[in-house]
Parts: structure tokens; C-alpha cells; sequence
């Protein structure tokens, strides 16, 4: 049995955030119903900039989002769409959006309307910067709410250079992993006392606790950007080698590591009691002095030379991967972390897993997202609509 099987899930979303939260569900087991409007959810078209394809049978990056759910098309415009959907959270567990809350009024369906009729109904939903204070009716999105306003670009880009480029949804499957978990805590004191609760993540909220640390060291001084020569320790920093590929060093007990690194890495044991290094307080008054020094190092090889010594030493280090190097990672692979999904008509795709291994599933499932309104009657007849109140649904518009 999958963890959350027997979990009926009505989401009322677009886009990145809440969408992926609900693929999550669904990979966990839940019964997913994704109600759309006549239009569709707007990412069905607005992820042409990506450059990803548009296969006849699916869209890999809406699928990536909206895999293993069900969808129903209901106008909420509309007093007979208004009414199939309050019909449907009235059957489900949890009630998952992202719609502003001006939108929410006018479908009838803020939390506290949701709650007064449906009380153990988990309401979730993803906001962009909080429920209250200024912001609180600002449109919300990962590149604005996530990303630029919590310091993440201007201060984790590189001092005097151009910010960084982002990647998109980045900042949204942060917030859907962080309202997932909080989801399953509300089911889980809905099924001991009878009464939902409103979950709420914003954003916002998710990248300044992902920024924690940043935003801690900012307090007591430290300055951001930083450029190359400003790390923490030059063991806790990326290098280039010879070959223009980069390694990242993580040795966080400087004291320890150092003359350990010089003599067996470095080759270098004159470094290891050089009096401007020999210990992280004096290696401090001089970080970019260091630096400097093993940027000369790892420059005279390339990157291959220095994972091959590391690695015979059990020194914690990366190089720093490109996303086509991920895509045929083995350790990706072997993990589960990566699937490759074949469409009907025979097109391949990688595509990632959501991020959490369960014994109980194994394998984790993934079929593409259907076409808008592809399973509205199923879903209308299930919820227990009589198949000629589905066709009248459907002739005046309120279904699809």
C-alpha cells in the first residue's frame, strides 16, 4: 500500500508550484483531479521559451509538473462549473490551489467558505509573498517573489558580474516539496481530530529559509556578493583547473585538513607550516591571499588529475556538473533519481523523480498529463452526476 492511497486530492492550479506539490501527491498514491478551465492551465503553452518539445501526445514540460492525475474541465465562471467543483472538494481530503485570493472570492472558494461547509478538508495553497502585510495581493512568482526578492540573485552571484541566469521552477519545487510535507501533517491531525487546517507556503517564505544561513551571517557582518576570493575558507571553495572544469572542496575542519591537503593532494608540505596558512584564524586575515595560492595549484592540472588523488585520499569534493552530465549520471540512474518515460507514439524523455524514496512504492509511477477535460466525464460520474446532468454540463459550457 503507497503511503497516501485512499487520499482524494482536488487541485485548482497553474503553473509550477501547487501543480507540483500535486504530482508529488500523486506519486505517493493519492488520487489527484486537476480542474482546469476551458483554456487549460496557462503553462500548457506558456513553457515555449524553455525549448522543449510539443509531442502529439504530450508536452514534457507540463508533464514534468502534472504526471499521474486526472483531469476535469469546469468553468467557474459559471454557476454549474462553481457547483461540480464545491461538489468535488465536498468528496475530497485535501483542496489544493494557488489562485490569488480577488480570484478565490469570486468562485466562492477562500478558505473560509471551503472550510465552513467541508471543516475536514486540508486546504493548502501556495501564495507569493504571505498572507498578510503589503505584498500580500501581489502576483507571486519563482523569478520574483523566490528568487529576486530574497537576495538569492543579487548576493549569490558573483561580485562586479551579471547576475546570475535562472533556471525555471527552481524556487516553485521548493515550495511544493515544503507544502507536500505540510499537507501530510494536516491529513494526519484531520484523520485524529475530524477538522482540516489551512496550509500555507509562500514563495517568499521558502527561500529565506533556504537562505537561513545567508541571512544570519548578513546580520552579524558578513558582506554579500562575495566574489571568488571572499569564501568562508579556501577549502570551501570551487577551483578551476587546467581543462576549465571545476572542483569544489568541502573540508569544513580547516585546522585538520590543511597540512593533509598540501602534502598528499598538493604536494606541497612547505604549504602545510607556511606561517599565513597554517591555521584557519591566521589563514582568515589573508582568505584571498590563499586562494590565490590554490588557484595556481589546481590550474597546472586538469580536473581528472585532481578527482583521481582526491578520491585515492577520501577528500569530500565534486566537480561541478553540467545538467547533461546529470541526465546520464549512474548514480542518478542507479537511485532512481532519473526515469525515462516513452510517449505512445515512441518519443523519449527524462524525466526527474520527485524526491522521496519510499520501500512501499518502489519504482515510482509516471504517465503523461491528458489532454483539458480529458477524464471530465469519468470524474463527474464518479463524484455522482447522472449522465444526462453531465450532458447538460457540457452543452451549456459549465464542463468540457
Amino acid at each position: 500500500m503507497k503511503p497516501l492511497e485512499g487520499i482524494k486530492v482536488v487541485e485548482l492550479t497553474t503553473y509550477f508550484a501547487a501543480p507540483a506539490c500535486g504530482r508529488m501527491l500523486a506519486d505517493w498514491g493519492a488520487e489527484v483531479i486537476k480542474v482546469e478551465g476551458p483554456k487549460g492551465d496557462p503553462y500548457r503553452t506558456a513553457y515555449r521559451g524553455q525549448r522543449t518539445p510539443q509531442f502529439e501526445e504530450g508536452c514534457p514540460s507540463f508533464d514534468l509538473e502534472n504526471s499521474n492525475k486526472s483531469f476535469v474541465c469546469l468553468d467557474t465562471k459559471t454557476e454549474g462549473g462553481r457547483e461540480a467543483v464545491l461538489k468535488l472538494i465536498s468528496q475530497c481530503d485535501v483542496f489544493l490551489t494557488n489562485n490569488r485570493l480577488s480570484a478565490l472570492k469570486k468562485m466562492g472558494l477562500t478558505y473560509e467558505e471551503v472550510h465552513a461547509r467541508y471543516p475536514k478538508v486540508v486546504y493548502a495553497e501556495v501564495l507569493g509573498y504571505g498572507a498578510k502585510g503589503p505584498l500580500k495581493d501581489r502576483p507571486g512568482y519563482d523569478y520574483t517573489a523566490f528568487f529576486s526578492r530574497s537576495g538569492l540573485m543579487a548576493d549569490l552571484s558573483s561580485k562586479g558580474g551579471n547576475v546570475m541566469n535562472t533556471v525555471a521552477g527552481f524556487g516553485d519545487h521548493v515550495t511544493a516539496i515544503t507544502l507536500a510535507s505540510g499537507i501530510c501533517a494536516a491529513l494526519l491531525k484531520a484523520q485524529r481530530t475530524g477538522e482540516g487546517d489551512r496550509v500555507s507556503v509562500a514563495l517568499y517564505q521558502a527561500a529565506i529559509f533556504i537562505l537561513s544561513n545567508g541571512l544570519l551571517c548578513a546580520e552579524y557582518g558578513r558582506e554579500y556578493p562575495r566574489t571568488h576570493f571572499d569564501c568562508n575558507s579556501p577549502l570551501l571553495t570551487c577551483y578551476r583547473c587546467k581543462d576549465d572544469e571545476w572542483i569544489y572542496l568541502s573540508m569544513p575542519e580547516y585546522d585538520k585538513m590543511w597540512p593533509r591537503i598540501c602534502r598528499d593532494i598538493f604536494e606541497r608540505p612547505d604549504l602545510a607550516e607556511d606561517p599565513r596558512f597554517y591555521c584557519i584564524a591566521e589563514t582568515n586575515k589573508r582568505i584571498g591571499e590563499a586562494v590565490a595560492v590554490c588557484d595556481e595549484i589546481f590550474a597546472e592540472h586538469d580536473s581528472a588529475y585532481w578527482i583521481e588523488k582526491m578520491e585515492a585520499n577520501d577528500i569530500a569534493h565534486e566537480k561541478l556538473a553540467h545538467f547533461t552530465d546529470v541526465l546520464k549520471d549512474e548514480q542518478a540512474w542507479a537511485n532512481g533519481f532519473l526515469q525515462e518515460y516513452t510517449y505512445p507514439r515512441g518519443e523519449k524523455t527524462v524525466f526527474s523523480s520527485t524526491p522521496v524514496t519510499f520501500e512501499s512504492i518502489g519504482e515510482l509511477p509516471f504517465k503523461h498529463a491528458g489532454r483539458v477535460g480529458e477524464n471530465t466525464r469519468n470524474i463527474l460520474r464518479a463524484a455522482g452526476y447522472a449522465e444526462e446532468d453531465i450532458e447538460a454540463l457540457i452543452v451549456s459550457g459549465a464542463a468540457k
